[in-house]
């Protein structure tokens, strides 16, 4: 890549009056031009790792006003500039770094100069909603799959050198080459729904029968009334949804209608209650974490309603004992695993429990920062050709790999 040789900038917001503009600044002499020029407002914390935010001036030399900017590093040699959208302010800091060497390019050569791999994870990196989703995405665009591409593409190139020096064994070698590159992408790919999901909300659903307090756990969750509560059965009748964190994973909750035998009721109130318990059906056939939740005067009904539910097998069951203060033999039931009591006030209301084992399922849920992982699907595909690889023939299979490599990374065959 040509920033190995060089170091460019570029305007990367559109040119005109607006109120912010972003700089792009990257190559091997980035860190040195930010040290120069960029004076911290706080200088507690000299250092700046990936994803940092920091206030501070722009000064092109000493005698000059300087500019007030918030710089982020995107790597270790790569940084955002933001300051006032001005043409006059993006000039003064452009020039401060063409006069150290910078070379100003368009922002077209300034996305044709990196990987679609960077490219894709500078997209991704946009819709990360938590600092934890962002350290992902930042330390895959570092060392993920395009070091891993990168690294494998050198191991060809040196075995086809080898081959020409007349090494000993150069087909066995190649072919321990391919497997070995074969298996590799295979684990990878394990890891490409956890990479493709990485932005998307993980789906909680709360579902039980009426008048267990679904909604009252739901607001405890969250922290606020979400949801409306009443001690009459049936007052949700359809799914209501909020977002929220847990455990630096985002997270959609669903509260659900009450789950129940309608035969009992006119055929209007009917009507709409068998809408709301179909509604509930579907959201618990999407959920990643399930909750049923149950209480003291229906807890030996719990298998049985869970056995009525139409349950994925990639979703994680937690069975909550709601409102467990309320029957003195609760602590002797084996077949919960978490217990609230009816108010969050009250220590020891099991809520931080329940949080804590949630918080668990969904961290693990997130794929690995220190491996490479696919996370769009354009990735999943030329990894998936990866492990596909034929083997009846180490030479041809070798030169495949190659191409398939290239591709991943969009680069023209060499």
């Amino acid at each position: 890549m040509s920033t190995d040789q060089q170091t460019i900038a570029t305007r990367m917001t559109g040119s005109g009056r607006s109120a912010v503009a972003v700089i792009g600044l990257r190559g091997k002499n980035a860190a040195s031009c930010v040290q120069d020029c960029f004076i911290p407002a706080f200088r507690s914390n000299v250092t700046s790792q990936p994803g940092d935010v920091r206030y501070g001036v722009w000064r092109g030399s000493k005698s000059s006003p300087g500019e007030s900017i918030v710089l982020t590093p995107i790597s270790d040699d790569c940084f955002e500039i933001h300051g006032h959208g001005g043409d006059a302010a993006v000039h003064a800091i452009l020039r401060s770094l063409t006069d150290r060497g910078v070379q100003e390019v368009t922002p077209a050569k300034w996305h044709n100069d990196r990987s679609v791999i960077q490219t894709e994870a500078d997209s991704i990196l946009q819709h990360c909603v938590t600092n934890h989703q962002a350290s992902i995405v930042l330390q895959q665009r570092r060392s993920g799959l395009e070091s891993w591409s990168r690294k494998w593409i050198d191991e060809i190139t040196n075995s086809d050198l080898n081959q020409e020096d007349a090494q000993p064994n150069p087909i066995a070698n190649l072919q321990g080459l391919a497997i070995e590159l074969k298996q590799e992408a295979a684990a990878i790919f394990e890891r490409g729904a956890q990479g493709i999901l990485l932005t998307q909300p993980r789906q909680i659903v709360l579902a039980g029968p009426p008048n267990v307090g679904k909604s009252s756990l739901m607001n405890q969750i969250v922290g606020y009334r979400r949801s409306i509560t009443h001690d009459a059965a049936g007052t949700t009748r359809d799914v209501l949804q909020c977002d929220t964190v847990i455990a630096g994973v985002p997270v959609r909750l669903s509260d659900t209608a009450g789950i129940r035998q309608t035969d009992h009721l006119s055929d209007a109130a009917a009507s709409i209650e068998r809408e709301g318990i179909r509604r509930a059906a579907l959201a618990v056939q999407s959920a990643d974490i399930l909750l049923i939740v149950c209480e003291p005067s229906n807890q030996q009904q719990l298998d049985e309603f869970q056995q009525s539910l139409s349950v994925s097998e990639n979703t994680n069951v937690l069975r909550v004992l709601n409102k467990a203060d309320l029957d003195g033999n609760a602590e002797t039931t084996s077949n919960v695993d978490v217990r609230t009591i009816a108010t969050s006030e009250e220590q020891g209301s099991g809520i931080t429990e329940l949080m804590n084992r949630m918080g668990t399922i969904l961290k693990a849920s997130l794929p690995p920062s220190d491996q490479p992982v696919p996370m769009t699907e354009r990735q999943l595909h030329w990894i998936n050709q990866l492990t596909r690889l034929p083997l009846d023939s180490p030479s041809q299979s070798i030169s495949l790999a190659k191409r398939l490599l290239q591709g991943l990374l969009m680069e023209e065959a060499a």
